[in-house]
């Protein structure tokens, strides 16, 4: 059987790029490949997901104070993380933090995606995952996404990452600009497709979700990756005219940002099985993640995901998710709407088949791709 290397953001404690790794290893699997998550961590990843950020300035010391406060819930929080990677992942044995210790000894394709591995503004940046170090293995890239960042304005050698990028073998995008990018940089003309999650069923989420974390009959789950505060109050408003509870995550940013005096609560623990559970049995789900957009559909709930930022400019990775599977009606201000019926149900049966028709071309890429393998 044929070994399939993976290179992503495994590691992240965050339930979609976890995730998204999950469904990629699943998928190759069941291709009838043997799939192994390489375990690739560099610094700037394992920084990023600490407790504690480095720096004097008073911003930082004020979160750190309020990080210290919690530390046995943030560190609580991190072992069930670890413990979802290793009981989940198909990991390569060692440890390894460096590009150059990187090998592709022993595999026939190596597949670098999903997420934003090519972002290169990013804390976890890295040339790893354009896949300069695959010397005897057919190169892959699926759904891999610049995060709104276009190589050419975010680096100062951008002929370097189009010379990694026209070194592989195939290549498939998740975004539509990212597509563009690419063929502006490279010429080349790239298929957009779905991120992994989409791949599996939701009953592929049910098996691995935590059943025995407790929650209440009805809530609204509220699920962004920094909490804006104004998005904050908007969800305020919608849980008082509900009279709803909201459950939230990230244990780190909901103390930060005070949001426990807000009247919100947290999960007693937190990892991609809690995030599953919280996804599938919520009353309402708001997001502004992409990922958090995808598994309000994979559970079919009411949800809205809250315009904002880097949504007005680059940043299509929502909107072209939204296009693709008719769901721009769930996108929407944040300004609050008093006469907007948020607990209003989504028609999903056109999401349904053209979820269907994407996920046929999103297989057939990565099957022709995997038939390369060397």
């Amino acid at each position: 059987m044929k070994k399939i290397g993976i290179i992503t953001f495994h590691r992240s404690h965050n339930c979609g790029s976890m995730l998204q790794a999950y469904a990629l290893q699943t998928v190759v699997g069941r291709m009838g490949y043997q799939p192994e998550i390489i375990n690739f961590s560099n610094l700037g990843q394992r920084k990023l997901y600490r407790p504690f950020q480095s720096g004097l300035n008073p911003k930082t010391l004020a979160k750190n104070a309020i990080a210290l406060a919690h530390l046995n819930r943030i560190r609580r929080n991190d072992a069930c993380y670890e413990r979802f990677i290793s009981e989940r992942f198909l990991l390569s044995e060692g440890d390894v933090s460096r590009c150059e210790e990187l090998s592709s000894d022993g595999y026939s394709a190596v597949i670098c995606g999903s997420d934003q591995v090519w972002n290169v503004t990013i804390d976890d940046a890295d040339d790893a995952y354009f896949l300069p170090w695959v010397t005897d293995a057919a190169k892959i890239a699926y759904a891999a996404s610049f995060g709104a960042r276009n190589i050419m304005k975010y680096s100062d050698d951008s002929k370097r990452y189009a010379g990694y990028l026209r070194a592989m073998d195939s290549i498939s995008i998740r975004e539509n600009n990212g597509r563009k990018w690419i063929h502006e940089l490279t010429g080349l003309d790239v298929p957009v497709v779905l991120d992994p999650t989409l791949l599996l069923d939701a009953e592929d989420y049910i098996a691995i979700e935590d059943s025995t974390v407790a929650l209440p009959s009805e809530y609204i789950f509220y699920y962004s990756p920094t909490y804006d505060r104004s998005i904050n109050r908007l969800v305020k408003r919608i849980s008082a005219k509900y009279g709803l509870p909201v459950i939230c995550f990230n244990a780190k940013a909901f103390y930060v940002k005070g949001m426990d005096m807000m009247g919100f609560s947290l999960p007693e623990r937190e990892d991609p099985s809690v995030y599953l559970a919280l996804m599938r049995h919520a009353s309402l789900v708001i997001t502004t993640s992409f990922h958090g957009t995808i598994f309000s559909t994979m559970f079919e709930r009411p949800f809205w995901t809250i315009k904002n930022g880097g949504m007005f400019g680059d940043d299509d990775r929502v909107l072209t998710l939204m296009d693709l599977l008719d769901l721009v009606d769930r996108l929407i201000p944040i300004e609050f709407d008093d006469d907007r019926n948020y607990l209003s149900p989504k028609d999903y049966a056109m999401y349904r088949g053209l979820r269907e028709d994407q996920r046929k071309t999103s297989l057939m890429f990565l099957g022709e791709a995997l038939s390369e393998a060397r």
